[in-house]
């Protein structure tokens, strides 16, 4: 505000949020694609980003405003209104203040004690919060031969949940993850699915390089399998480190892993990228990494694991597509990705990438062997670079792909949902919090339907003991998913 009460803004401005309405203002309140201010009439006035009501203030007076991450809310003769995300308010006391977080609103009683509202109820699955239960960012969900639902933590543990009893710890990993900086973590687990006779968890983690590979000034992700008991348990000490990738971005690790139908382990791996990679020009290393065959950034690879070994932890499939290419690895099965943080396999054995998008459009992808999935020329069917700029050979178009106009910014894939007609394919958005179906067929056209609009960032989807599918948030938070016929 300047000494006129005039709103002056700079910044992100891909809602309008940055374009002030005349003034004179009081105060203002920024949230994180939406802004609000305080006429001297007490009167809410927002601009910016409207997803779920955001940006629509209540006809009240109000004596404070404060924004948040999805929600706006105000002190109005002594109650706490919101607007957006709303939590549900305590109507019965006289508060002065109010404070809002990122999934929280706070507020001060006259008295000088305060009160706290979540915007989200947790699932009984997951209500254990205490350590070493507490759940915050819950990347997979699956069933265990012993029982029991195994949730993954990206701080860098394996927990098991009982209906009706207390969880238990498979695996404790916190004091070697090196998490949480922006995207690094214990990102995917997986079971070998004829676990009879392979007992093994593989998982996807990183940690410190000082601690596990000399002369490399950055931290790895790790690819290990450990073994696992017949109660369940996890042994720690006897882990085969598969594969060591050394790190040097901020982000875009990828992270999913799968044992295909096909027996073969597949790892989905980012671009490896730093924090702002859209500037090309600014960061030549990170241009072709998707499109080289010589690196496994930017790659679904696949590997034979069964039979690993210390002296050999994977073996290179005969008939991966670049087994006989030279100059490239011979580990890879896919290229051209971005960041594919979740995949999963059709019955029909299809792989289903969902391709995180840069600034443009978000991704759902059916990926060959050998295909090249277009990164970064193409951002879903956009192409984003001119003929001169790059190019990527045979490209394959999404199956379908979405902009970011309601908020949405980073797509996490996703289930396949049994039912009629072979079931669906679910997934979501990390922003928006929406879950979607793919709907149609390759003869009549493939197209998404809105099935949920869940109030947190939505992180991954997994199935619990009974095969009934979860949507896991941020928060730790698991939604039972619902789709209509």
């Amino acid at each position: 505000l300047d000494a006129d009460g005039a709103a002056v803004c700079w910044g992100a401005n891909d809602y309008g949020q940055a374009d002030p309405d005349d003034g004179p203002f009081d105060a203002l309140a920024v949230g994180d694609s939406h802004a609000c201010a305080l006429r001297p009439s007490c009167a809410a006035f927002c601009q910016g980003d409207g997803y779920g009501g955001r940006s629509q203030p209540a006809l009240t007076r109000f004596s404070q405003i404060v924004a948040g991450y999805r929600q706006t809310c105000g002190i109005a003769d002594g109650a706490v209104e919101c607007w957006g995300a709303k939590p549900v308010l305590d109507a019965s006391a006289v508060f002065e203040s109010v404070s809002v977080g990122r999934w929280e609103t706070c507020a001060l009683r006259a008295d000088g004690s305060a009160k706290c509202w979540a915007h989200f109820n947790v699932s009984p699955l997951l209500r254990h919060l205490d350590r070493p239960f507490r759940l915050d960012k819950p990347v997979e969900m699956f069933a265990m031969p012993s029982g029991g639902t195994a949730v993954v933590e990206r701080e860098g543990y394996i927990s098991v949940h009982y209906s009706g009893d207390s969880p238990k710890i498979a695996l404790d990993l916190t004091e070697r993850t090196r998490c949480c900086l922006v995207e690094q973590g214990m990102l995917s687990a997986a079971l070998d699915p004829r676990f009879d006779e392979f007992p093994f968890i593989y998982i996807y983690w990183h940690v410190d390089v000082e601690d596990e590979i000399e002369g490399v000034d950055s931290h790895a992700g790790l690819l290990s399998r450990f073994p696992v008991a017949a109660d369940g348990r996890v042994s720690a000490d006897d882990e085969l480190v598969i594969l060591r990738l050394p790190q040097e971005g901020e982000v875009h690790f990828g992270g999913a892993v799968r044992i295909g139908p096909d027996g073969m382990l597949y790892l989905g791996l980012g671009e490896f990228a730093d924090w702002d990679v859209d500037d090309f020009a600014a960061s030549p290393r990170i241009h072709p990494s998707a499109q080289d065959l010589n690196t496994l950034a930017g790659k679904i690879i696949r590997l034979d694991v069964r039979g690993a070994t210390e002296s050999e932890p994977y073996r290179i499939p005969a008939d991966n597509p670049f087994v006989d290419a030279p100059g490239a690895r011979p580990e890879i099965y896919a290229y051209g990705l971005r960041n594919p943080w979740r995949m999963s396999f059709t019955p029909d054995g299809g792989l289903l990438v969902a391709d995180v998008g840069s600034r443009s459009r978000e991704e759902v992808s059916e990926v060959a062997a050998g295909a090249n999935m277009g990164w970064p020329v193409f951002e879903g069917a956009w192409r984003r670079l001119s003929e001169q700029e790059g190019s990527a050979p045979g490209a394959v178009p999404p199956l379908v792909d979405y902009d970011h106009s309601n908020g949405d910014c980073a797509i996490i894939g996703g289930a396949h949902m049994p039912g009629a007609d072979g079931g669906k394919y679910v997934f979501g958005d990390y922003c928006s919090g929406r879950v979607w179906t793919l709907e149609g067929d390759a003869q009549t056209g493939l197209f998404i339907r809105e099935a949920m609009d869940l109030p947190l960032p939505i992180l991954a989807f997994g199935t619990d003991a009974d095969g009934a599918l979860y949507a896991l948030a941020q928060g730790g938070a698991a939604f039972p998913v619902a789709v209509a016929e």
